[in-house]
């Protein structure tokens, strides 16, 4: 078992979240959270810590990035979240500076450490990273459209009455506004959601729903963390545990020559492997567009 320590930079709501869940799950590890903001970092962990005796976590501390240099996981939540009616893309300036000052930090670490990014717009930053950073590429990669799929997942399954678990679905592109969904690849019961009646305008109606999900929910509430904590908790036992599943992530695709969520295995090497698509050819189009559109951003991105 590897990858057991692990560095969390931001303890915000998103970060604060993703040590809470790694609690609740019981992960393997010990944690490092690490923060500018060092009194509100203290509470944090104050406050974490008493999960501490419910939870075979082996550790929680405050830390720096000298410790986090020698973390297996480094995982960047660190920057300014979205506002209600903003997207992702208008935060590249403001995190693109932040990101950077990071990654300039943690110089000299671990290089077998597996760089997780959690910031938006995250596949811009975590193309930054993949042009800008030491670690070999397969050991770069965001957390993607994992919760977009699984925000599809939880639709079809709403719609169908089957369980999550039963549902093979991914969403991909950008982590944001021209993401798609590769239905020809959905599955249920090994068929396709056009067996269990969901047709072109209940498609386009979930497309919808899971694009705009986040803007409701900070709307709403003024941030998103649970989901995301989650996700980041669920990619950071995979790695632990070397399990090897099939998830979308953002990862630098040559053939795009952009960081977009296309279905990869994840182990405790990172991303050890690309699945290879079998899209329609509309699908390829919308596919070719979102990385496009994330490419068109890019050049803002020269350190």
């Amino acid at each position: 078992m590897k990858h057991s320590k692990i560095a969390i930079i931001g303890a915000g709501a998103v970060g604060s979240t993703i040590a809470y869940a790694l609690m609740l799950k019981n992960s393997a590890a010990e944690i490092i959270l690490i923060d500018i903001d060092t009194k509100r970092c203290s509470g944090e962990v104050r406050d974490l810590s008493d999960v501490l005796g419910l939870s075979r976590l082996s550790g929680i501390a405050q830390g720096t990035y000298e410790d986090a240099k020698a973390a297996d996981i480094i995982i960047i939540s660190a920057g300014r979240p979205q506002k209600p009616g903003q997207t992702r893309i208008e935060l590249i300036e403001v995190n693109k500076k932040i990101f950077s000052a990071i990654l300039d930090a943690l110089k000299g670490l671990n290089p077998s450490a597996i760089l997780m990014v959690v910031a938006n717009p995250l596949d811009l930053l975590t193309y930054y990273a993949h042009k800008n950073f030491e670690l070999p590429p397969k050991q770069i990669f965001g957390t993607g459209t994992f919760i977009d799929s699984h925000r599809l997942r939880h639709l079809l399954s709403c719609t169908t009455g089957i369980a999550e678990e039963s549902i093979e679905a991914f969403v991909l592109g950008e982590h944001g506004d021209s993401e798609m969904i590769a239905w020809s690849m959905t599955k249920i019961a090994g068929m396709p959601v056009e067996h269990f009646g969901i047709d072109e305008k209940k498609k386009d109606e979930m497309a919808r729903s899971v694009r705009n999900e986040a803007y409701e929910i900070i709307q709403a509430k003024g941030a998103t963390y649970y989901g995301i904590g989650t996700i980041v908790a669920t990619l950071v036992d995979m790695i632990i545990y070397n399990t090897r599943e099939i998830v979308p992530l953002s990862w630098y695709h040559e053939k795009y020559e952009i960081c977009m969520s296309i279905p990869v295995v994840l182990s405790e090497q990172g991303v050890s492997r690309v699945i290879p698509l079998h899209l329609t050819q509309a699908e390829e189009q919308l596919l070719a567009r979102s990385a496009q559109t994330l490419k068109a951003y890019a050049t803002s991105l020269k350190p």
